[in-house]
């Protein structure tokens, strides 16, 4: 989990300076959001990737904001 734990890291000294915890809320939702979709990933992958009808995920969050 090194990815992880450099996000959160990051995001930690973002709301020790900023004194905001939306950063480290951000990168809850976007490790659960992945964690959640991992069996969808590897079925994708183990079908020849057919990329038809996918979005792009920071595609949507972008367009939650």
């Amino acid at each position: 989990m090194p990815a992880f734990e450099q996000e959160w890291t990051a995001a930690l000294e973002e709301s020790r300076r900023t004194f905001s915890l939306a950063g480290l809320y951000e990168v809850v939702q976007v490790w659960q959001a992945r964690v959640a979709s991992a069996p969808a990933v590897d079925a994708f992958l183990a079908s020849g990737r057919d990329e038809t009808g996918f979005v792009d995920l920071e595609e949507i969050r972008s367009k939650r904001r």
